[in-house]
């Protein structure tokens, strides 16, 4: 039997996987259910709000822009897409769900006022509440919707056309493929809303609080490029207007001068724009194909429901404990958890990669930086993505190891969709096994990257956090204790009500059937397997052609590795772009982080692979590695006179490896990610302590004190917090707490070590967000004031996490 179904827009393809219709039909239901509590959503996370679907590649897509009208100028200064440098006071998503909706909120300084967007779903439909509050008294607003239809569609305006603006709710039409018919409405919102008031006007102005639209017909291509487009036609109208006037004192006031000029609403790109003084309020509604019309009256319950159900998931998923049970840390932990959700995006087009020569260079030879030769840039056909993103402003865009830390608060809130989102970023892997550690697909996504990092080398590696992640997904599966209420039954009796049982969400389908969570991995298993031995064949380390006979022979010949793409200054490959290591590099370095997570990958395609039933033989395959790994992690990489876990250099003089040794993060991760053997965890919990070392009161340092290049150069990973580090440190002290073989003593110092630790990076965090409005990349080792990319509300929003773990070990 072959089912094949499509689900979220991919195929999921299994052979032999169930041998009864029940079960089919159960797979076939949770697809269905599945796609369509996730087909619409703010899916344009580079926007302050843009929705399209899922899955649905040229269909349609829709923006927001607002500016404030006071002044001539603002409009150059118009929001649109989330930038580091416009002034905010913070912005983002307080309540959100991606099957439900939310409630986001943007405190723009510049334009004083602050906006509301309220986003749900029901069905094919979706409805978004635009609501405005000056922050100033007599403040006028511009506020522009606009969507475009792309491939086989047609849309036009259904509302009648009026010289002065449209005075009722403004309707579009058509049809858009695979869609259907839709209509969307902006409505006039309440009484309560004002416009500007009629100011100097001449002939041609416009009255206030009028509707107005326009419509333009552009290369489909080119739809997101909305903005560009509005202030074009703006432009031309005010040089319109100028033509008709002798002096520049009988301009009309702002709030005229750039209003659109109403036309016949026939296009492919559809622009709305209202004018307000004071408060406003009004709704998008669009309706798909649906028995019954979403309704302005809907919406509102619709947010209610939304609103309610967030909160009590969030009680009952991340509640959080002492000393963060409060009201303020609660709504902290609910904006961080949304942040996650609301940045996930569905992102479509062609890659570039370099598929030179140079490109698939083993770095075998000395200089090997210097030596890659012209590249030869190439454009994939174009791939699809579902994915979460690192920074709304500065990173829109999937990250191969930042998502496998996206995945950690995902996977809790929303099992199966951390899976589908895993699956979509497998989708991705190449004949050879590899995935572009960035993900830049299409002319959108490329605008926001300089020009020299949008090409992806196919030998470059990143940490492999999302294999990480499907154990993580594997082990939820096999803790649920539901599966003998709920898990799917056998045979050809299966009652219709079951498949429709009201508990079955397809939220946590995979928990309570086990066996449906078992069939979807193992669809995904031969990719994963094909994955694992690109990132043995191509990082591999080359050990026995440059070890010292004098020095004892490691464990493993085979188990070294290090990253490809090394420069003097950087490696990053290994997601810690600066972090110091040997220089100059060389073909026979090997780096310790590498290793580290080749062991933590290896144990999860154990994990996974018994999970799904894999050969006795490719799991004894798999523990043979990973005994290797932790051997030559003690053979090769511990120095015994520093006390920590170090690459190896190339030491020209003697010919020799040697240890490149540097307290700080990378010397850690093998603790992090409990490769460390019992006896070595008290000397290192010693290090994590030491506060003239990495021990700081806002978090572990990315970088000791104590070493030479610490905060120097560019101060990117050399002294700086990084949550997601922090949080991995964490969840090892926990994990380790429990070994047995670790002595009261250490034990004792290590609840110290996490109960104070915790409390650091949570105050640190929860304070700038406080005074800033906003979440960053890493924190100041010694102020905890935030530093990188604002906004970043990826791996930083393990937070919520740590506030939800427990208070101390015991």
């Amino acid at each position: 039997m072959l089912i094949k179904q499509i689900a979220f827009g991919y195929e999921f393809e299994s052979t032999h996987l169930y041998e009864d219709d029940s079960a089919r039909l159960l797979l076939s239901e949770h697809a269905r259910e599945t796609n369509a509590s996730l087909k619409w959503g703010p899916y344009r996370p580079n926007l302050y709000m843009g929705i399209r679907p899922r899955g649905l590649p040229q269909s349609f897509l829709s923006g927001l822009m607002w500016y404030n009208v006071d002044s001539y100028s603002a409009i150059q200064k118009t929001r649109h897409s989330c930038e580091q440098s416009d002034e905010m006071s913070g912005y983002g998503w307080e309540t959100y769900d991606t099957r439900d909706g939310g409630r986001q909120v943007m405190h723009d300084t510049t334009h004083k006022v602050d906006i509301t967007t309220e986003f749900v779903k029901d069905g094919a439909s979706w409805g978004l509440r635009v609501k405005g509050k000056p922050t100033q008294p007599d403040v006028n607003t511009a506020v522009v919707f606009y969507f475009g239809t792309e491939g086989l569609s047609e849309s036009h305006l259904a509302t009648k056309f009026s010289d002065l603006g449209y005075l009722q709710d403004t309707a579009y039409g058509g049809f858009i493929n695979d869609l259907g018919k839709f209509d969307l409405t902006v409505t006039r919102g309440p009484a309560s809303n004002q416009g500007p008031p009629d100011g100097n006007s001449v002939a041609t102005a416009q009255l206030g609080d009028r509707i107005h639209a326009r419509s333009l017909t552009v290369d489909p291509a080119t739809l997101w490029k909305a903005k560009e487009y509005y202030m074009k036609i703006t432009q031309d109208r005010i040089e319109q207007i100028q033509r008709m006037i002798t002096s520049r004192d009988q301009l009309p006031i702002p709030s005229q001068l750039f209003n659109l000029n109403d036309d016949g609403g026939q296009g492919n790109l559809h622009f709305v724009q209202r004018n307000f003084m004071g408060e406003f309020q009004f709704d998008i509604l669009f309706n798909g194909q649906s028995e019954t019309p979403l309704t302005s009256a809907k919406v509102t319950h619709l947010l209610e429901s939304a609103m309610s159900s967030f909160d009590n998931r969030y009680s009952e998923v991340f509640a959080p404990s002492a000393p963060y049970n409060t009201a303020e840390h609660i709504a902290f932990g609910k904006a961080l958890i949304s942040n996650v959700m609301g940045g996930i995006g569905y992102f479509h087009g062609s890659s570039l990669v370099d598929r030179s020569e140079g490109a698939y260079d083993d770095e075998e030879e000395e200089n090997f930086w210097l030596n890659r030769g012209p590249p030869e840039i190439t454009e994939t056909e174009p791939l699809n993505l579902f994915s979460g993103v690192p920074s709304r402003p500065f990173f829109p865009r999937g990250f191969y190891w930042d998502e496998g830390f996206h995945l950690i608060p995902t996977l809790k809130w929303d099992p199966d969709l951390g899976l589908e989102i895993l699956k979509s970023w497998f989708k991705l892997t190449d004949d050879e096994g590899w995935i572009a550690r960035e993900q830049i697909l299409g002319h959108e996504a490329r605008s926001k990257v300089p020009q020299e990092f949008q090409t992806q080398i196919p030998t470059f590696a990143n940490p492999p956090t999302l294999i990480i992640a499907l154990e993580a997904f594997v082990e939820q599966v096999e803790s649920s204790s539901t599966e003998s209420k709920h898990g799917m039954p056998v045979g050809d009796d299966m009652p219709q009500q079951f498949i429709n049982f009201p508990e079955f969400s397809p939220r946590t389908a995979y928990l309570r059937s086990p066996a449906l969570a078992r069939a979807a991995v193992k669809s995904m298993y031969p990719t994963l397997k094909l994955h694992y031995n690109w990132f043995r064949r191509t990082q591999s380390a080359d050990i026995k052609a440059w070890h010292d006979p004098n020095v004892a022979r490691p464990m493993s010949w085979t188990e070294g590795y290090r990253w490809r793409g090394r420069t003097p200054n950087h490696c990053l490959t290994s997601g810690l772009d600066d972090y110091p290591r040997a220089l100059p590099p060389h073909p026979a370095e090997m780096h310790v982080d590498l290793l580290a997570w080749m062991g933590s990958m290896t144990r999860s395609m154990i994990k996974i692979g018994s999970f799904v039933g894999a050969p006795v033989s490719e799991i004894k395959r798999y523990k043979d590695i990973l005994t290797g790994i932790q051997g030559n992690l003690e053979d090769l990489h511990w120095s015994e006179e520093a006390g920590l876990y170090c690459d190896l250099g190339w030491n020209a003089a003697q010919e020799t490896r040697t240890h490149e040794c540097h307290e700080g993060y990378v010397s850690l991760i093998p603790f992090m990610v409990g490769l460390v053997p019992s006896d070595r965890v008290g000397s290192i919990v010693k290090k994590i302590r030491d506060p003239d070392g990495l021990w700081s009161n806002h978090g572990i340092r990315s970088l000791s004190l104590r070493d030479s290049v610490f905060g120097t150069d560019e101060n990117y990973w050399r002294g700086s917090v990084w949550i997601h580090m922090n949080y991995m440190i964490l969840t090892a002290l926990e994990n380790y707490y429990d070994d047995p073989d670790i002595d009261s003593d250490v034990r004792s110092l290590m609840s110290d070590t996490y109960q104070k630790l915790r409390v650091n990076i949570v105050d640190t965090v929860f304070k700038e967000w406080q005074e800033t409005g906003f979440a960053f990349e890493q924190y100041e080792q010694a102020t905890g004031k935030g530093k990188g990319v604002k906004h970043f509300l990826g791996w930083t929003s393990l937070t919520t996490m740590i506030m939800n773990m427990p208070e101390r070990l015991n």
